[in-house]
């Protein structure tokens, strides 16, 4: 692990010699450290007398603002570790995390704030800060059910989709997320000078380095508008706007932006490092970027939410049309194993599943059993995390990845969890029978389709509306596909998942016999 540095010492250290640098960029809005430090210490003090202390959760819930990052790191401060939740998702959803997570307090601002008075009258919602305070429009509710034991060193908790239908929690420790932050700084170069974009919502993990990087150097943080975020031109002229230099994001934007904004992309100028992952990186879409900026430096990363980032691959130049970007070697600090199903090495050349150990591995789950799953031992008995990834070592020596294990796929950078959205279908009572399948797709990696048994049709068209009020967006199907009769099955009886996966990447799906699919 790394040394016990806190999260919240890089903001005090920060705003001690760079009070009146920016902090943070929101709009028309700016903070300078300064004030973001003030605004963080209320916070935390308004946290400590509601009885908060070290390892106590904390969820956030409101939108991506100035409020909201100095919510994260007054939580930070208050020893406590953040919890934050999609702003933007089913409010059912948010409740089943906060139940699971079992917080000492919920903070919102306050649209989230009315959001939970439709769900949870019980709780009583009030100021956290006097109304004068410029973090005012902050709110905060104490829950009813006891909360957790605290968490040694715990800084956050991620939630991502999980295979038995429910959120996990994965649990970063103050270690674990400055092993990766120092790793970032080191590798990127990056100093006072930098304005780090940050289009990721803070409940996923690449703001891990736009809040802390940032704040670890003195950085200012620029926070893309929701209303950019569909718009190649809009979010390109943002990034110009802001004078972005270092931009992080999932490889599905990449792909957006070189294929649906590829005019836009000279806007980027002032962009010196561009970092992306959570997906395979295509060469068509590098030899883009680098035609466009021939000066940046691009990285392509891997990392599940569990270990932050612990591979990644420098791309050198332009790319053959048929090549296969590597996701690279271990980070220092990270160790990284190829297994066969007996857990031994396989041979370079040969795949495997990838095995994570080293400081930047989370400390598990919330969820003590979720844990004990996902470790595993090799026979020199040391843990490791069984990331399910398939990959093999290229000739180089780096590592190539091939796909996943189980039913988890990526679309749009998130991490989905078929059977997640399965059992979301299953609980809706004219549902019979469904299977939920992804297929690829070049620019969102993979597109979900649901195929369905119900009684009724006007049922089946209900169940788009119904799933947006119990899963984010980025989990709703594309396509929900109702089947007459009865799914297919192969020669054990199961449902063939194969032969629907086949069928949703047909082009003419609509038009086959016995299907009504319905968008």
């Amino acid at each position: 692990m790394a040394s016990g540095r806190s999260l919240a010492d890089d903001l005090r250290t920060t705003a001690a010699h760079h009070g009146d640098r920016t902090a943070v960029i929101d709009g028309a809005t700016t903070l300078t450290y300064a004030e973001l430090d003030g605004m963080a210490e209320r916070v935390a003090q308004a946290l400590r007398s509601l009885g908060v202390g070290p390892g106590d959760c904390v969820v956030w819930h409101g939108s991506k603002s100035c409020l909201a990052v100095a919510a994260v790191h007054g939580i930070l401060r208050s020893e406590a570790g953040y919890v934050p939740v999609d702003p933007d998702g089913p409010i059912t959803r948010a409740g089943l995390i906060a139940g699971r997570s079992r917080p000492r307090v919920l903070l919102a601002d306050t649209d989230a704030r009315d959001q939970w008075l439709a769900i949870a009258s019980e709780l009583s919602w009030r100021p956290l800060l006097d109304g004068s305070d410029a973090a005012a429009g902050l709110w905060c509710a104490i829950p009813k059910d006891p909360p957790r034991e605290p968490l040694a060193d715990l800084a956050y908790v991620l939630h991502t989709s999980g295979s038995t239908g429910l959120p996990k929690g994965v649990v970063h420790t103050h270690a674990s997320a400055s092993a990766f932050v120092d790793w970032a700084v080191r590798e990127l170069g990056l100093t006072q000078d930098d304005v780090i974009i940050n289009s990721a919502p803070l409940h996923f993990d690449p703001t891990t380095l736009h809040l802390f990087g940032a704040a670890r150097v003195g950085a200012a943080v620029a926070l893309m508008p929701a209303a950019a975020g569909p718009f190649p031109a809009a979010y390109v002229d943002f990034c110009r706007q802001v004078g972005g230099t270092v931009w992080y994001a999932v490889t599905s934007t990449l792909a957006w932006l070189t294929r649906r904004g590829k005019d836009h992309l000279p806007g980027l100028k002032s962009l010196r490092a561009a970092v992306v992952g959570g997906e395979v990186l295509q060469p068509g879409d590098v030899n883009t970027l680098l035609a466009a900026l021939p000066g940046v430096r691009l990285l392509n990363v891997y990392g599940p939410t569990e270990s932050n980032v612990c591979t990644f691959h420098e791309i050198d130049g332009p790319q053959p049309a048929d090549a296969e970007i590597p996701i690279g070697r271990a980070l220092p600090g990270a160790e990284i194993a190829v297994v066969d199903e007996n857990l031994a090495p396989v041979e370079p050349g040969r795949p495997g599943q990838l095995l994570v150990r080293g400081s930047m591995l989370m400390e598990g789950y919330l969820d003590p059993e979720q844990t004990a799953r996902s470790f595993v031992r090799t026979a020199d008995q040391r843990p490791w995390y069984a990331t399910g990834d398939l990959v093999q070592e290229n000739a180089a020596g780096e590592l190539q990845f091939i796909g996943r294990e189980d039913s988890q796929v990526k679309s749009r950078g998130f991490r989905v969890e078929l059977g997640e959205i399965e059992r979301q279908l299953q609980g809706i009572g004219s549902v019979h029978e469904c299977v939920a399948v992804a297929v690829p797709d070049a620019v969102f990696s993979n597109l979900i389709t649901a195929f369905v048994t119900a009684d009724l049709i006007d049922e089946v068209k209900a169940l788009p509306d119904l799933l947006r009020s119990r899963l984010p967006h980025y989990m709703i199907p594309q396509r929900i596909v109702l089947v007459a009769d009865q799914l297919p099955k192969n020669s054990n009886g199961k449902v063939d998942r194969k032969a629907l996966a086949e069928l949703a990447a047909q082009p003419a799906l609509g038009e086959t016999p016995g299907l009504l699919v319905i968008r």
